[in-house]
């Protein structure tokens, strides 16, 4: 409806009688306004109507009160979005303004007379088409059209693909500004934005803005970039393809292959509901082969995304560590898809895994992938004990020194640290959680066991030393935390009888068993650990760390005064060496283990070193702790480790003098990160991680379980252990190039069988032990143990 007041009464309104009385004495105030609202958009909602206006007022001594004020407003129902019909109204106040001044048409009695028959045309063409044409003498004639308003486009990233909803055919080129004519032709549904600017060398936000105004105009839709990596799942529109003809006509027109006979609607939607969680394009394409030769699978995806059947799952990776170094550190936040990662940094979508492979997350423990990296560092942690023991060159060693991947074992022993205190106690304790196999379980557990063996091969040497770099700092501080461990005897040794004699112990509380038992065995390598440290470090920061910080000559005297390593049963001492306790005779009973010796080692490093004097606070309680020691420095011990005059020396000045307190110095010192990293990271999430752990990476399938023994067996396998070695085996008898071996202990190579004949005397007991041996770690590798 459309009205034109004049001096607080209603001239003209079409229809008539529209407007009641008591609604026009409502509002009438803002319709004749004052001043101050004149030329101005004004909306009024009363009684159920919404009235819209622009009050105009012209002033010229011609009129009689030296003003004219008018106003033709819009009438609407109060619900309706007005927000096309205020241009309308706006332009409409203007013209007649114009009209107004250079003919007079409202003041004139006789032009006025045109103004009902205009107002009905504009209800009727608006109301009809949305436009109208209104002819007011033969000089003029105004064009009004009602413009949709629509939604502001969103920001259009690099990797956003642009997918015309109707045929590119259809558009006029030159309708559109030059840069969108230049990128029209590399707009095909499949290329993303990069790659269009590329293409096209038309600069990326020239680009970005071009396709944000297509989008707002309904040209284009955007979709993700096509991969076969890609993985999929269903909406609940996907019913409406079976419920929509004209969804169905258009669908199977876009889907079938050029060429090709009609697809069918049934196949359609069974590629469709195929796409789920875990299922790559990939996996589709080859389980639908027989359905996929009538549909293009590109065009498949990209319209189910046009038409919200399906979405995509994106991969968002989150990084634990945030270290600066690594490129693009700001990306593995958790808010950067693949997608987007791949466009900002160049990188494949295979190079963005393979980085990431060697960055996993306390999430990561135990799934596939990590299972992938257990396994090789098990191989490496093998061949780098054969090449040590053969004296062998350690080419294990050397490729993890040069390729930078010290820090990284580092970070993985300290990641399955973390894991095994935060989360395996949680996933013992869930109800829900009662697995009929540990296997996956325990290989996480003895994760830790494989690197600290690896690195206690490796570290023999300074340059691995060296090349651990800042990441010495958080070996120093995980070497404490066992030490402390030994110390406290918080750890036992294990003992058989505890490791068997349950029968009725549930799957979890054995696991728990074997935990404890290896976290003896791990502790007891960071002592050597530990010793090669104070070898070859010479670093402020890492001497200030085990002098200053963690006070570890104190915490090797209390090892060396409880010697967790020994112990008095059943009358006669033993000792645990080699993984097991042995029974030691009397005439040994003072014979220095290694563990004792990786001891005194690390003592005398850390005393008789000057860096270490310097720094070390021989303070009354420190300096009485290290006077146990001259207990234990007797003649037999000196003996066996003549250094340890030295250090006998060394104590006995000590006792008759007060070493001068260390100067208070100025030093920038370096922190260790990994440990309160991940642990800072994952705050408050550990329950959740337990449980997601247990529903998605500790519930195998048999074949899962299948696969994986297999991939082990291939792990530990003697022929691929002897096959690392860099000579051919030697016949154990004559010392000529081997290819048999001993088929019971698989250890001892022989050319022909007068050879092992001849040399199974002397091998008989070697092989005894061997067989022996191999059968235990067959048993604790046994899939159902």
């Amino acid at each position: 409806m459309t009205s034109i007041y004049a001096l607080a009464k209603i001239t003209y309104q079409v229809p008539e009688e529209y407007i009641s009385r008591e609604l026009f004495d409502t509002v009438q105030v803002y319709i004749i306004t004052k001043p101050e609202l004149q030329n101005k958009l004004i909306t009024v909602t009363a009684m159920g109507k919404k009235l819209i206006g622009c009050p105009v007022c012209i002033e010229h001594k011609k009129y009689s009160r030296n003003a004219l004020l008018f106003n033709l407003g819009i009438v609407c129902d109060a619900q309706t979005n007005t927000c096309a019909l205020e241009p309308i109204v706006k332009k409409l106040s203007g013209y007649l303004t114009t009209l107004e001044l250079e003919s007079g048409f409202i003041s004139n009695e006789e032009s006025k007379q045109k103004l009902l028959p205009i107002m009905s045309t504009l209800l009727e063409e608006l109301n009809a088409t949305g436009a109208c044409t209104l002819p007011i003498d033969d000089s003029n004639t105004i064009h009004l059209k009602l413009i949709q308003l629509r939604k502001d486009p969103p920001i259009v990233q690099e990797y956003d693909v642009p997918v015309f909803t109707q045929c590119k055919d259809h558009f006029i080129k030159s309708q559109w500004d030059l840069t969108t004519q230049q990128i029209l032709p590399y707009v095909d549904g499949f290329r993303h934005i990069q790659k269009i600017s590329a293409e096209a060398d038309v600069e990326l936000n020239l680009v970005r803005i071009a396709v944000q105004n297509l989008l707002y105009y309904g040209v284009v839709t955007l979709v993700s970039i096509f991969q076969y990596s890609n993985v999929y799942c269903t909406t609940p529109k996907v019913q409406s393809l079976m419920d929509d003809k004209s969804i169905q006509e258009e669908c199977l027109s876009y889907v079938t292959k050029q060429g090709q006979k009609r697809a069918s609607l049934r196949d359609v939607f069974q590629l469709y509901c195929g796409l789920s969680p875990g299922t790559t394009v990939r996996d589709l394409c080859s389980r639908y082969s027989q359905q996929l030769q009538r549909v293009d699978e590109r065009r498949l995806i990209q319209f189910g995304l046009m038409k919200s059947l399906i979405r995509r799952l994106q991969k968002y990776p989150v990084k634990v560590i945030r270290d600066e170094r690594s490129r693009p550190p700001r990306l593995y936040t958790g808010c950067h898809s693949y997608d987007e990662i791949c466009c900002k940094t160049g990188m494949s979508y295979q190079e963005l895994d393979e980085r990431l492979e060697n960055d996993p997350n306390i999430v990561e423990v135990g799934s596939a992938r990590w299972f992938r990296q257990h396994e090789y560092i098990e191989k490496l942690n093998m061949q780098a004990i054969l090449n040590a023991s053969a004296m062998h060159d350690e080419f294990v060693k050397e490729l993890l020194v040069s390729y930078g991947k010290i820090p990284v074992l580092v970070h993985e022993m300290i990641l399955v640290e973390v894991w095994k205190q935060k989360v395996f106690p949680i996933l013992c304790q869930l109800q829900d959680f009662n697995p009929n196999n540990t296997f996956h379980l325990y290989m996480v557990i003895h994760h830790e066991a494989t690197i600290i063996n690896l690195l206690e091969t490796i570290m023999f040497h300074k340059d691995s030393c060296e090349a651990a770099d800042d990441s010495f700092l958080d070996l120093v501080d995980y070497c404490h935390r066992k030490l402390t461990l030994l110390a406290s005897k918080a750890t036992a040794a294990p003992d058989q009888h505890n490791l068997t004699g349950k029968t009725d112990a549930s799957s979890t509380e054995e696991l728990q068993i074997q935990s404890a038992a290896l976290e003896f065995e791990i502790s007891l390598k960071a002592v050597s650990v530990l010793r090669y440290v104070t070898d070859h470090t010479n670093s402020i920061s890492v001497i200030n760390r085990m002098l200053c910080t963690h006070n570890m000559p104190c915490v090797l005297v209390q090892l060396i005064d409880c010697s967790p390593w020994s112990r008095f049963r059943e009358g006669k001492v033993e000792k645990y060496i080699n993984s097991k306790w042995q029974k030691i005779p009397a005439e040994d009973h003072l014979k220095m283990t290694k563990l004792d010796g990786q001891v005194w080692i690390s003592l005398y490093n850390l005393l008789l070193k000057e860096d270490c004097q310097r720094k070390y606070d021989f303070n009354n309680f420190n300096k009485s702790q290290l006077l146990k020691l001259r207990s234990f420095l007797t003649e037999v011990l000196v003996d066996q480790l003549p250094n340890l005059v030295e250090l006998q020396r060394f104590l006995a000045h000590l006792a008759v003098t007060d070493p001068a307190p260390p100067k208070k110095e100025l030093i920038l010192e370096q922190i260790p990160e990994m440990w309160n990293n991940i642990v800072s990271e994952n705050c408050g999430k550990w329950k959740a991680i337990a449980k997601y752990q247990v529903k998605e990476t500790f519930n195998p399938s048999e074949n899962d379980l299948r696969l994986q023994a297999q991939r082990l067996a291939q792990t530990y396998n003697l022929d691929v252990m002897e096959s690392l070695l860099p000579e051919k085996p030697k016949c154990g008898s004559c010392g000529k190039e081997a290819a048999k071996r001993c088929s019971q202990c698989q250890g001892e190579w022989y050319c022909h069988r007068e050879c092992q004949v001849k040399h199974w005397p002397k091998h008989k007991k070697a092989c005894q032990l061997m067989a022996e041996a191999t059968e235990k770690i067959q048993r604790d590798l046994n899939i159902n143990s």
